[in-house]
């Protein structure tokens, strides 16, 4: 009698030792359905548990929405094999093979597992304790993983068929649904969310008309309760599903099976198809069109070159390299030099004929004037940003000193060595069976962990008390911190690209600086006549604000 056969006389006798057994469940799909068929193959091996009382439970073990053609993504049934090679498991309860796999260099690699730690199977679909060694069951093993591998491949084909059918229809899915849209189940539509529609063409006027970048946008939005990253707004703005077109067919999958992931392959752009959907426009195509305009006048400025030969303003070596642009157009500003010696650094503006300013140049001794004034009114301010922040440390001390948490940690210890004390006294009376001993010193290490994360909780908590001194301290150096950021002489690029995130050159000669705080600064400059030495005399009406 081998092993299989030994296991189906043991679940049938309750005078022989207890089968150990554990239940394993899957799905492929996360659909409400399928997720209720799960919980009906656990239900219908427990109930075959029930009416048989040899067979002793040991875990459920459930992969909810994850396909059997691989077995490297499936947490729970990698779990099982890992138990079944420390021993002590008889026998797996499924309701069919192709739970367990639907491939067949997994199918092998576990029939002989099962052999060698002496487990089977058995399938609730037809009540069959499964004899991997008998060399007839072996044949029909094979051909059974054969279909099931098969299976999986003809469901691939099918989901082609039914993408291809999709391109030739025109058909949206959910997947095509962005912000902006909301995606009906029912009915297989989708539809303008109304809400979501104002942020999107709040995003292109800032950006177009404001000349806004999408890190300023992101902060004004997440101000106001709307959680948006740059990286979202970014895409939001080159996103032609706002104008009505939508491209389906954009990736395709290279099916993986065993050993091998399932891959997502993108497709050239020839292979997309378009969907035109006018009553899914949210923005103008025209300010759709400025968008991808000023996007492409500003990506210019963090390429960098090929060779080393061409103009070094696009590795951003000058002072404000990639920081001046127009306030009007966008279109920002390049080194260059105001005379043939190359003695007077400036910044000027090319092709910018067709915009409505004429302002095309700044020098840079005028803008190291301005933007040194400039910072050091804002750390001038700096008596508020202390009293702020002395309030913040002063209440972060409070808070430190509070006995309440460790208090309520000490209560918990407390009553989790309790615990301990009753379990130990339990396993002294010695009348538990060997099972139930295994348990009770399973939950008195649970319930040791518990106490150790505990005690290094209230050592933790102890230890970062602080007393007004730490205020004290921590002040002066605040202190000493900004005397020499406001005690700077001259402009450099670290400086600049520390503070400055952008200058807008406005129409009337002025000059609007965002720092990278969020203040900004509105710079009223007057040109006046050359002096005695032949420079030109800039005066200056520095105005702050917060954006």
């Amino acid at each position: 009698m081998n092993y299989a056969e030994e296991i189906k006389k043991r679940i049938n006798d309750t005078n022989t030792e207890s089968v150990k057994a554990v239940i394993y469940a899957r799905v492929s799909t996360d659909t409400d359905g399928q997720k209720e068929s799960c919980a009906n193959q656990v239900d219908l091996a427990k109930k075959y548990i029930e009416s048989h009382p040899n067979i002793y439970l040991m875990n459920v073990y459930v992969d909810d929405g994850i396909s059997g053609k691989n077995d490297f993504n499936r947490p729970q049934y990698n779990e099982m094999v890992e138990k079944i090679e420390t021993g002590g498991v008889d026998l797996i309860i499924t309701k069919a093979l192709s739970r367990l796999n639907r491939d067949q260099l997994n199918s092998l690699q576990l029939t002989s597992i099962l052999i060698e730690y002496n487990t089977t199977v058995l399938t609730l679909e037809d009540g069959q304790v499964h004899d991997f060694e008998d060399m007839n069951s072996d044949l029909l093993h094979s051909i059974k993983y054969a279909i099931d591998a098969q299976y999986v491949k003809q469901q691939s084909i099918n989901g082609r068929k039914v993408q291809e059918l999709r391109c030739e229809r025109k058909e949206l899915s959910a997947k095509d649904c962005a912000f902006g849209y909301d995606w009906h189940r029912d009915s297989k539509s989708i539809t303008i969310n109304e809400e979501q529609a104002k942020t999107v063409r709040r995003i292109y006027e800032e950006y177009v008309y404001y000349n806004r970048f999408p890190a300023q946008i992101t902060r004004e939005l997440n101000a106001e309760g709307i959680t948006l990253c740059n990286r979202s707004v970014l895409n939001i703005l080159r996103d032609e599903r706002y104008i009505g077109k939508f491209y389906i067919n954009k990736r395709t999958t290279k099916l993986g099976m065993g050993r091998v992931k399932s891959k997502r392959v993108k497709l050239p752009k020839e292979k997309w198809v378009l969907v035109e959907r006018p009553d899914l426009q949210i923005v103008d195509p025209e300010l759709f069109a400025l968008a991808q305009r000023v996007y492409h006048a500003r990506l210019t400025i963090y390429t960098k070159p090929d060779k080393k030969t061409i103009q070094t303003y696009f590795q951003g070596t000058h002072k404000y390299a990639g920081k001046i642009f127009c306030g009007v157009c966008g279109k920002p500003f390049r080194f260059g030099y105001a005379d043939r010696n190359k003695t007077i650094p400036i910044y000027r503006v090319g092709n910018h004929s067709n915009c409505t300013s004429n302002i095309n140049r700044v020098f840079e001794e005028d803008l190291d004037g301005i933007v040194k004034e400039s910072l050091k009114r804002i750390m001038d301010q700096q008596d508020i940003v202390f009293s702020t922040l002395e309030k913040v440390l002063l209440e972060c001390v409070e808070s430190s000193q509070k006995e309440g948490d460790t208090d309520d940690l000490k209560k918990q210890k407390t009553a989790r060595e309790k615990q301990i004390s009753k379990l130990l006294d339990t396993l002294s009376e010695d009348v538990l069976t060997g099972p139930a001993k295994a348990r009770v010193l399973a939950r008195i290490n649970e319930i040791t962990d518990e106490i150790d994360k505990l005690s290094e909780q209230i050592r933790v908590k102890e230890e970062i008390k602080l007393d007004d001194s730490y205020v004290t301290a921590k002040m002066a150096g605040i202190r000493a911190a900004i005397a020499n950021l406001r005690n700077f002489q001259t402009m450099d690029r670290e400086r600049i690209v520390n503070y400055i995130d952008h200058i807008d050159i406005l129409p009337t000669n002025d000059m609007k600086i965002l720092l990278k705080s969020g203040h900004v600064i509105l710079c009223n400059t007057t040109y006046g006549k050359e002096n005695s030495a032949g420079n030109h005399v800039v005066k200056r009406d520095i105005q702050h604000g917060r954006c």
